[in-house]
């Protein structure tokens, strides 16, 4: 169970269910999730907000039974496996983002694999196909490209937002502290 990492009560609970993993692979996946939980993360590697662990998880769990359904373990996968599981991701014809996550998931198995009792014997991302596609699929980072907002429409809202602050913040602030007086006193029993 995720929740107690959240700290928000606010967000509904998740959990990462190894009984969904194939039996035989579960031994790998744990310490791979304990060392994202941990943010226990190798060189280069950014650690991961829990939804995030959680998504992977998921990514992870695609790959665990495609990697079952070979009868292999991690370290047996070869280039051309690699690249069958990358060739059959694309023909899932899932969002960028989804095959990016599908394809760092595969990676994890190398980047984290000083804590794994298994893990892929090659960097996926060295394999000439894995390149490609992140040639062609480049990611629109950096700089914000969405329009500024127009000062017409800036200066009302912050206007308004001051005044809000300025003048109807001390009312705002008694009619919470009255709430939370009336909140306060106990429920009125039977007459």
């Amino acid at each position: 169970m995720l929740t107690p990492a959240w700290l928000r009560v606010d967000q509904k609970t998740l959990r990462l269910d190894f009984t969904l993993l194939p039996p035989a692979l579960v031994d790998v996946a744990k310490p791979l999730f304990l060392a994202l939980l941990a943010h226990d993360t190798p060189p280069g590697e950014l650690p991961l907000a829990i939804d995030s662990i959680r998504t992977y998880f998921g990514c992870v769990r695609r790959f665990l039974w495609w990697v079952h359904a070979r009868d292999r373990t991690l370290r047996e996968l070869d280039g051309e496996d690699l690249d069958d599981y990358h060739r059959e991701i694309t023909a899932l014809r899932l969002s960028g983002g989804a095959t990016r996550c599908n394809r760092r998931a595969v990676r994890m198995f190398w980047a984290y694999r000083n804590v794994l009792p298994d893990h892929l014997g090659q960097d996926p991302l060295r394999r000439p196909l894995w390149q490609a596609w992140a040639r062609h699929h480049r990611r629109a980072g950096g700089e914000n490209l969405t329009d500024r907002i127009p000062e017409q429409v800036v200066a009302p809202l912050l206007s308004w937002a001051m005044r809000f602050v300025d003048d109807f913040a001390d009312d705002v602030l008694a009619a919470r502290a009255e709430r939370d007086a009336i909140d306060a006193r106990p429920p009125a029993g039977p007459p």
